[in-house]
């Protein structure tokens, strides 16, 4: 049986119906899990070099995608009266791995209800999100901390994901590319950081992650744009003037854009400022920002399933013989 274009977009919607219903798979079984199990066991045995991150970059990715190809597979091999169906569930499961709705905008809100409540407990949750240090950050500055990540996120945890999918899909490697794509990015979240220690086994992890955001981040405001079109101008001029503010070549762009459209001045503090002249953000502007994240995210998922829906070709290379 081949995965043809019905059995793509059938994919495509079980994924996303199981993150919104389900959320996130317990970690014993979830497949990011796995993949920072790999990378923290390479990790231990590999001396810290350059050359060195780059192979352990390579092992991770192609592993990564190997694994994924072997298990859709396998479900191929399985009885013919289940065989597609066991097929549809693996590949769509796999691909929900890669992207995180329920959980990016659940977890934004709960912090953002936690800053008004208890802003000590918003501290102890904001490291879920963000990096910095939330140790003395006001209610304001939590406040900007969660907008930020919420936007950057946006492009790390679902459209990039989502645009290798669909990019690569017409050469049968959709769900492969998707794959390939979080390894990097699970690899940059647990070395690309510059110390002492990482400096140098994480740099190319790091490179790679800011590769392969360069145009999902790019497309992003004109998606938000487009989710809100009575702020589309504040949204692109934001993004154009302020993107470069950030040390990440990507994350400028989603976080500007966001401070555009809300006309909030989001700061990180003592590295940079986005749209200052905007006002200070406050608790209740969270809950604003994920309304319109979730703009922007619905109209990725239906974009995304226009495309598959048009495109005719087949969602991976994987041939299942039934």
């Amino acid at each position: 049986m081949s995965l043809g274009i019905s059995v793509s977009l059938e994919v495509f919607l079980l994924a996303v119906a199981m993150d919104l219903v389900l959320g996130e798979p317990p970690s014993c079984i979830h497949p990011v899990v796995w993949m920072g199990k790999l990378i923290a066991l390479l990790r231990r045995h590999m001396p810290p070099s350059k050359l060195i991150g780059l192979l352990l970059a390579i092992i991770v990715i192609v592993l990564t995608t190997l694994a994924g190809h072997i298990l859709v597979w396998a479900a191929g091999l399985a009885p013919i009266s289940v065989a597609p169906f066991l097929a549809i569930i693996v590949s769509a499961y796999l691909l929900k791995s890669t992207f995180a709705v329920r959980c990016l905008l659940e977890t934004s809100l709960q912090i953002g209800k936690s800053i008004e409540n208890s802003l000590e407990q918003a501290r102890g949750m904001l490291p879920a999100l963000v990096g910095r240090d939330t140790g003395s950050l006001s209610r304001g500055q939590a406040s900007s901390a969660v907008i930020e990540s919420l936007s950057e996120n946006y492009v790390d945890s679902i459209l990039s994901p989502l645009f290798f999918y669909l990019l690569f899909q017409p050469a049968g490697l959709g769900l492969e590319a998707a794959l390939a794509f979080k390894a990097i990015s699970t690899m940059d979240s647990m070395l690309g950081y510059k110390t002492a220690e990482l400096q140098e086994l994480g740099f190319f992890p790091a490179r790679l992650d800011d590769l392969a955001n360069y145009l999902p981040a790019r497309l992003s405001i004109f998606i938000m744009a487009l989710s809100t079109p009575s702020r589309a101008r504040e949204i692109v001029d934001a993004a154009l003037k302020d993107h470069s503010r950030t040390p990440s070549p990507n994350s400028g762009w989603p976080m500007s854009a966001m401070a555009g459209a809300l006309g909030l001045r989001l700061e990180k503090p003592g590295y940079y400022v986005l749209y200052d002249k905007g006002r200070g953000p406050q608790p209740s502007d969270v809950k604003v920002a994920a309304g319109l994240m979730a703009r922007a995210i619905a109209l990725t998922l239906v974009c995304s399933g226009l495309v598959l829906l048009a495109s005719g070709l087949p969602l991976s290379g994987l041939s299942l013989q039934a």
